[in-house]
């Protein structure tokens, strides 16, 4: 396997489990950014991902360089777990999206068998597949029982505008403001705190600013205060060529409007700001956490006689109820300070201590029967077995115990199952291990139509790139994606997974399955106003005859309404002509000499009179056209001939369709 660090589970970790940075700010802040189409957040946070910063760090015995970091911003009215119906709302448009965006590859001609097999994983599988894992992902942030989702610092931001700026600050860390994951005991309110003094240059010089920036010094220490220059532009007119917001901003028009008034300085600033706050401050601080709270943890859980202390303290209490949620865990209790110390040293990439020390609370969380706890430990140790390369069994069995243990909670424990099974099936597939992550996404489909489509769709492509490659379990999973996406009224996701399979039932004697995917192909493009496109896939299923007559009727019933609606002309080329039966045909003659049967021998002269005259056109019939009140005379060469019949033939006349 390649680095860890380099997949695309190592990529989603370094986005995901990064330290969180809780933002406060005063209304004229929010004003002098919103000049530019941007909030704070918004406007700081292409520079919060650093690719090369290049920090040393020592949060063990031997020290190294973090050279790949990031932070998360976030409002302190945004710290707090996602509502439940709001995140599958997000998780609907991001499909909807999808499917607004795709809709001119429906006309396209869908690949054929071998096309899809050499293609690879990253060129095919749908790009929005990753926005959507995200959104569930994020569906269980801010969670009480981990702490990469607690913020590890504050930034605070008062205009120079602002009446009273140090007072401000101070009013802006007020306890009624704050999210409820400090006013709860579930994390340490002592966090660390960065003063930014933001000045608009919009709004005068800055000699201001450089005095109140002074005051906050003396208020707040001289390294944790900062002041930042924006709106530098004197007409708003800059315009920047690769937009740093646009990527923050999707689905938002004017993308050359945002950072109009921020120049090169003011970009320059930003970058900088951020910088400071990431190498000077909120690395270092953890780094000081991580070898407090590892010095404490030494002296009082490990070693061979801590552990046996621990333990028999632990066996008093396994009368005690089962306590799923472990509410009972404080920021202060000796098992979350081992928490904050694994996910510490995770977001600063020493997976070793983070693997030691949940291990250490694992066992602890289980005798507490803190269940919740314990699958987000085991969960996060399989992770670091992960990032270490080692030891994939054991990996994968941490990821499958906390999968369980999630599930067994029920409903309290369902999104952190679909969150765990993303990141387990992430995992086997960075190992080629397709099919078991084709079972993985099977088992976290869930009861919800919607993710069950994304999920059965994700196993579908699993399928298709194992190895040996599974042909038809691809093409059935993803006409079951196909019917639930339907279900939810997502017709065009339903309309390209549903093509997708076609290549699969091409040349195949799968009848029945290929007349389905052709139906309902042609059904659900009429019904996007795409009649073109569905009468040729409703055209491939004429040919029906090994179909009932009820199913030949359908067809025939829905492909006329169609034909009817677009109001045009189409040639029908494949209806089968009836097929005659050579060796049931039987020669029937006049004189009695017949290969029939006896009541064929018997006929008598008035039958064969009626034959006679049914050949010879009567005068009743001999009008050239409808303008004709009498019939013409019979043509001369009726008149002159002499018609008789002499024997008959019994023709047995076979037709595919039943209902002719």
């Amino acid at each position: 396997m390649a680095d860890p660090a380099n997949t695309k589970l190592g990529r989603m970790l370094l986005d995901e489990i990064t330290p969180a940075v809780m933002v406060l700010r005063t209304p004229l802040v929010e004003e002098s950014c919103r000049k530019n189409g941007l909030s704070l957040i918004e406007m700081l946070t292409p520079y919060c991902n650093f690719n090369n910063i290049d920090v040393p760090v020592r949060t063990a015995d031997q020290p190294y360089r973090l050279r790949r970091f990031k932070l998360r911003l976030f409002y302190a009215s945004e710290i707090r777990q996602p509502n439940i119906e709001a995140a599958k709302e997000r998780l609907k448009q991001v499909i909807t999206h999808a499917g607004d965006r795709d809709i001119s590859k429906l006309s396209s001609d869908p690949p054929d068998i071998q096309s899809l097999i050499a293609t690879s994983e990253q060129e095919f599988v749908p790009s929005w597949f990753q926005d959507f894992n995200k959104e569930l992902v994020d569906a269980v942030s801010f969670s009480e029982h981990e702490a990469f989702d607690h913020p590890v610092a504050c930034l605070v931001a008062v205009s120079s505008k602002d009446k009273d700026p140090i007072d401000k600050f101070v009013d802006l860390f007020n306890a009624n403001q704050l999210p409820s994951l400090l006013n709860d005991g579930a994390m340490d309110p002592k966090i660390l705190k960065y003063f930014l003094l933001i000045h608009d240059n919009q709004d005068g010089l800055v000699e201001k600013a450089t005095g109140i920036l002074s005051e906050m010094r003396n208020a707040f220490g001289a390294n944790d205060c900062r002041l930042l220059c924006i709106n530098s532009s004197a007409d708003g007119a800059e315009e920047h060529q690769e937009s740093p917001w646009a990527s923050y901003k999707n689905g938002t028009s004017n993308n050359n409007q945002f950072g109009c008034f921020l120049n090169v300085d003011d970009i320059e600033e930003l970058r900088n700001t951020m910088h400071d706050l990431s190498s000077k401050h909120i690395i270092p601080h953890m780094e000081l956490k991580i070898r407090v709270l590892n010095q404490q943890v030494s002296a009082t859980r490990k070693g061979f006689r801590n552990q046996i202390k621990n333990l028999w303290w632990r066996k008093g209490k396994e009368d005690t109820l089962e306590n799923p949620d472990g509410s009972t865990y404080t920021f202060s209790s000796t098992e979350s300070q081992i928490r904050v110390l694994g996910d510490y040293a995770f977001m600063l990439r020493d997976y070793e201590l983070a693997l030691s020390n949940y291990r250490l609370i694992s066992t602890d969380y289980k005798l507490d029967k803190a269940w919740k706890y314990y699958a987000g430990v085991q969960e996060m140790m399989g992770l670091a077995y992960f990032m270490l390369d080692q030891s994939r069994k054991d990996s994968e069995y941490c990821m499958e115990n906390a999968f369980t243990t999630y599930l067994k909670m029920g409903s309290s424990g369902g999104w952190n199952a679909t969150r765990c099974g993303i990141w387990w099936a992430e995992m086997l597939k960075a190992r080629d291990q397709f099919k078991d992550a084709a079972g993985v996404y099977c088992r976290i489909s869930g009861e919800e139509p919607l993710h069950s489509a994304v999920m059965l769709e994700q196993a579908s492509y699993c399928f298709l790139f194992s190895t040996p490659t599974m042909l038809r379990k691809y093409g059935f999973h993803i006409v079951l994606s196909g019917d639930l996406y339907m279900k939810c009224d997502q017709v065009k996701h339903a309309i390209r997974t549903y093509r997708s399979a076609l290549s699969v039932f091409k040349g195949t004697t799968w009848n029945h399955i290929s007349d389905h995917v052709h139906f309902h192909i042609g059904k659900w493009y009429a019904f996007l106003g795409m009649s073109d496109e569905g009468i040729k896939h409703l055209l491939e299923v004429l040919a029906c005859g090994h179909q009932s007559k009820a199913t030949q009727e359908l067809f025939l019933r829905e492909f006329f309404r169609i034909i009817e609606e677009t109001g045009k002309t189409f040639e029908v080329m494949r209806l089968q002509l009836p097929v005659i039966n050579f060796p049931l045909m039987k020669v029937v003659f006049e004189d009695h000499r017949t290969y029939a049967s006896p009541t064929a021998a018997s006929a008598k002269e008035s039958l064969w009179q009626s034959l006679e005259e049914d050949i010879i056109p009567s005068h009743s019939v001999m009008k050239t056209n409808w303008l004709e009140s009498q019939p013409k005379i019979l043509p001369k060469k009726y008149k002159e001939s002499n018609v008789c019949v002499a024997g008959g033939m019994n023709v047995l006349l076979h037709s595919s369709w039943e209902v002719i």
